[in-house]
């Protein structure tokens, strides 16, 4: 862990980002994303790398792409456990370095490809919204396939879609120093919770809006988000997508995720916990009256019926 930032130094003009980029086993793509974070106009970024046990050559890869470029890449040094997972990787990170001296943060994953306005149009929203977290559109692609595809992320925000979904794939978001504080400080030490199956972007967009701070969703697309066999779980386009989440809600992750989020929530707001308070009984009643109020926990009018649907017919 870090303790002091007092050395760092900050190429390059406008504001500052601290970027984290979680690895494992990235060596295939890991190079070129820190490129393109390094290109990123507009602002000056800082990449943050912490590896959560490669056993191929990510962190050979990493040293080197830190000696071209000396003073940008900071190899963190290792958690106190092996997460086997990217959200407890990326929450480790964020709370050892939420003190660093940026105007923002951002989440990277180790295989995607950032256009060069990215960070700077995030900033710009940020700052024309005066909203404390940034998340956007993504554009996947598969090079197998030889396709790719919009995922759409950015319908307009619900009273309560924070706890039912996030607001985009983490590897958009950025985020100011006052969100950045207030998650570390909810997460305290990463290597204290079970972060198995869990989504740090979910978790993350949920305890900002639970404690009062505002998000913009944008609806265009700074990411070429990489769709390949070890995605954990991918973009899900289509039937089988659907299909997939389906499968996913029925065994119960789903429902599981929402109420493993809780209790890094704002126990204080009480509309947030009696939602949350029928979602853990799910008896008959609490299914009608959350199927009644499907409009104000999804953004997209499809997901809203969904979720009625899958609560009227006990599929959650």
């Amino acid at each position: 862990m870090m303790s002091s930032f007092d050395e760092l130094s900050e190429p390059g003009s406008g504001p500052s980002v601290g970027v984290m980029l979680a690895t494992y086993n990235g060596a295939a793509f890991v190079a070129e994303q820190i490129e393109t974070i390094l290109g990123q106009r507009g602002v000056a970024t800082t990449i943050y790398v912490r590896d959560d046990g490669s056993s191929d050559n990510t962190l050979e890869i990493v040293r080197v792409c830190s000696e071209t470029h000396p003073g940008r890449i900071i190899l963190l040094g290792d958690a106190p456990c092996r997460f086997g997972t990217a959200c407890g990787n990326f929450l480790s990170m964020l709370v050892d370095i939420h003190g660093a001296p940026h105007d923002y943060f951002a989440f990277s994953d180790q295989d995607d490809i950032w256009l060069p306005e990215k960070l700077g149009r995030a900033v710009g929203r940020l700052t024309a919204s005066g909203a404390s977290g940034y998340a956007s559109n993504l554009t996947a692609f598969s090079d197998a396939l030889g396709t790719e595809w919009t995922i759409a992320k950015a319908g307009p925000q619900q009273r309560f879609d924070h706890l039912f979904q996030s607001a985009s794939a983490g590897c958009t978001y950025v985020f100011d120093t006052k969100a950045a504080e207030l998650i570390a400080t909810r997460i305290g030490r990463a290597e204290e919770h079970d972060w198995s199956g869990m989504s740090h972007d979910w978790l993350c967009y949920a305890i900002c809006r639970s404690h009062g701070l505002s998000w913009t969703i944008d609806d265009w697309s700074g990411i070429r988000y990489r769709q390949h066999q070890q995605n954990l779980f991918g973009a899900m386009p289509g039937a089988s997508g659907a299909l997939k989440r389906l499968s996913l809600m029925r065994d119960g992750w789903y429902r599981g995720v929402l109420l493993r989020n809780r209790p890094f929530l704002d126990p204080a707001n009480a509309e947030e916990q009696s939602v949350l308070d029928r979602m853990a009984r799910l008896g008959f009643g609490d299914r009608l009256w959350l199927a009644a109020r499907a409009r104000k926990f999804r953004r997209e009018p499809k997901a809203q019926l969904a979720l009625a649907g899958a609560l009227l017919l006990g599929l959650v």
